[in-house]
């Protein structure tokens, strides 16, 4: 029996462990990718947490799902990828035969069958067994790392980007900037000709945000009661921004953002905390002729296209860190006490 070393989540909401489990196998339809680089991330730490399945039958399971690596194996029936090919992975666990996925909107899928890593085993490993249909080609001049930030931490942001129609009269604010999905956003944003006001807290996270990102995008400190009237003043004929996007799934985050947004905005959200609700008055949605608009994941086609930006820099992965999988723990105790900023990269 061959063994490798992964990550493991023995109960929801438990410690991870690192140990020796069996190398696995592909079934038909799924390949073996040995993974070159995972993101370690808030979303990875939601599902550890229980919160997108807390089902007894998914565990122990080994998280992550933000990977890019190399074919090791092809199972049955397989023939759009061969080994050695390089390959970023797609989060969604998709039918590809509805309605949805056909058309391309593979995100809204109505036989959604979950998340890879949590209904199967993800990427805190050596190597995984994935769906082909999950594979992704990451492009030629993509490292390992980038095709780990596109998979979800740059593939949201364009999503985001879409969903709003961002564009060069758009005053874009981030909440929670530093943030792998704030950093990208911030930049994907700007490069489309949107003003960015990149907020955050505390004083290291600014100035991670400032060093990270162009001219284009503007820090601004979160913290304080004026903190509203501050960002509306820093747009435009202090208007307002156009859209707001909340990255943190706060109650108070979201109702700043709301506050602070412009006749006709949007406000988007894309957390999936459980029990958390936002709802202001039906006459302020007529008053504002505003939005609050919900962004889930991204297409498989955006996934692709986030790599090839980064594959032609014309955004840039931003990560802080790169570790091994003994680490792996310790980073995801950083992420529970909100100790870190930015990505941290697996490579295993």
């Amino acid at each position: 029996m061959s063994t490798m070393n992964a990550v493991i989540l023995d109960e929801w909401g438990g410690e991870l462990d690192v140990r020796a489990v069996e190398r696995p196998t592909p079934d038909a339809g799924e390949v073996l990718v040995d993974v070159r680089a995972c993101g370690v991330t808030r979303t990875i730490e939601n599902a550890v947490q229980g919160g997108l399945s807390d089902a007894d039958d998914h565990v122990p399971r080994v998280p992550g799902h933000e990977f890019a690596g190399v074919v090791a194996e092809t199972g049955p029936g397989v023939t759009a990828f061969e080994t050695g090919d390089r390959v970023l992975a797609y989060f969604y666990l998709t039918c590809g035969r509805c309605d949805r996925c056909r058309r391309g909107d593979t995100n809204q899928c109505t036989n959604f069958g979950g998340w890879f890593g949590v209904q199967r085993d993800g990427a805190y490993a050596e190597s995984t067994t994935i769906p082909a249909s999950n594979l992704l080609p990451l492009p030629d001049d993509a490292t390992f790392a980038e095709g780990a930030v596109a998979a979800d931490g740059l593939a949201t942001p364009l999503h985001v980007c879409e969903r709003t129609g961002v564009g060069d009269d758009d005053t874009v604010l981030v909440v929670g900037a530093a943030g792998r999905i704030g950093v990208h956003l911030s930049q994907l944003a700007a490069r489309r000709g949107a003003h960015v006001l990149a907020a955050d807290v505390h004083e290291d996270r600014l100035a991670y945000v400032d060093r990270v990102t162009g001219d284009a995008v503007t820090p601004i400190d979160a913290r304080g009661d004026d903190f509203v009237e501050r960002a509306r003043a820093a747009t435009p004929y202090g208007e307002g921004p156009t859209v707001a996007v909340d990255t943190v799934g706060d109650v108070d985050t979201l109702r700043d953002a709301w506050d602070a947004l412009a006749l006709g905005g949007d406000v988007v959200t894309l957390t999936t905390h459980h029990e958390r609700s936002f709802a202001p008055l039906l006459k302020e949605f007529v008053v504002k002729e505003a939005s609050v608009v919900g962004s889930r994941y991204a297409t498989k086609d955006e996934v692709v296209r986030a790599a090839r930006l980064l594959a032609d820099d014309r955004v840039s992965a931003e990560y802080t860190q790169t570790v091994g999988l003994d680490d792996v723990p310790d980073v995801h105790e950083a992420l529970r006490t909100g100790d870190t900023h930015g990505m941290t990269i697996l490579e295993p």
